[in-house]
């Protein structure tokens, strides 16, 4: 008949357990009990006295590597503070192992809190990227679709490229694009440095002989990559003069006259684009736009007379 003396009593002489579950013994079958537990009171900042001893047994819980896990389940039944101190005690776990970053989205998704999820990716993003676990970064950066940070890589392997884009350079930056894996996600950048990787392969083998079909399709990745938005106009050029040596190619032009004109077209939009004080130049060598220009000449050439 006196609730308030047998919780005082709990209280003293029991652990945060036995306190937080027996409130549930009091409350039934009396209103008045019932009323007192979940009544919010002011001077506990708002919440109830089942609400603040199944915060405090929460809190046990969080203490400990082994019992944290179990905490969600008190947290999400206090409505006014649970959810929130939830979202702190995901947020707060080591993102160092990816097993326990693991366990702690499969939390997120079952209390729907999308945002903290997103959240602890980019986090353990960083911190895989900042000690050097480049590919563990870029996972998780994809799987918080963190399109700042995969642009910002992006630009990184572009300044990477841009200041040496020779052959034997090549190798040294294509490590860093195969950590970025195939999920390139809608990053407009890596989208680029991926089809100029199978551009750069492909020339490889069509400069080998390997293939009789080897020349072609690296004709095609070079009208892809000219003609998509994507490509950074400083690399016009790099990928033109890559191509000079298949362009020469005999006896048959490898480019028809649309195509040509088309490269041509670019040429000549890029010494414009010289002459503007933000452009950007590359270190190729001083012969590389008139190599490229006789190239597309003489190429433009033989199409016209072999089609005509």
């Amino acid at each position: 008949e006196n609730p308030e003396v047998v919780l005082a009593e709990c209280t003293t002489k029991f652990g945060p357990w036995m306190v937080a579950h027996g409130m549930e013994l009091l409350a039934a079958d009396n209103d008045y009990a019932d009323i007192m537990l979940h009544e919010e009171r002011p001077n506990f900042g708002g919440i109830s006295i089942e609400e603040l001893h199944r915060l405090v047994y929460a809190q046990v819980l969080c203490s400990h590597s082994l019992t944290w896990q179990i905490a969600p389940t008190y947290l999400s039944s206090c409505l006014n503070q649970g959810l929130g101190l939830l979202e702190i005690l995901l947020l707060k776990q080591p993102i160092q192992d990816n097993r326990l970053v693991l366990k702690t989205l499969e939390l997120c998704r079952l209390y729907e809190l999308e945002d903290v999820g997103t959240n602890i990716m980019k986090i353990a993003g960083i911190y895989h990227w900042k000690h050097g676990r480049k590919g563990t970064g870029v996972y998780w950066f994809q799987q918080a679709h963190d399109k700042v940070r995969l642009d910002r890589i992006a630009q990184q392997l572009f300044e990477r490229i841009g200041k040496s884009v020779a052959d034997d350079n090549f190798k040294q930056w294509e490590g860093l694009l195969e950590l970025l894996g195939s999920d390139i996600g809608s990053a407009g950048g890596l989208e680029f440095l991926h089809r100029y990787r199978d551009f750069k392969r492909s020339l490889q083998q069509a400069l080998e002989g390997r293939t009789g079909e080897a020349a072609r399709q690296t004709v095609e990745f070079l009208i892809q990559l000219m003609r998509n938005p994507s490509t950074p106009q400083r690399f016009w050029l790099p990928l033109l003069h890559d191509s000079v040596k298949l362009l020469n190619c005999k006896p048959h032009p490898l480019l028809n006259v649309a195509e040509t004109t088309l490269l041509l077209n670019k040429l000549q939009e890029l010494s414009m684009a010289k002459l503007r004080p933000d452009f950007c130049s590359n270190h190729l060598p001083i012969h590389a736009l008139s190599s490229v220009r006789l190239a597309l000449g003489s190429n433009l050439a033989r199409a016209i007379l072999e089609e005509a």
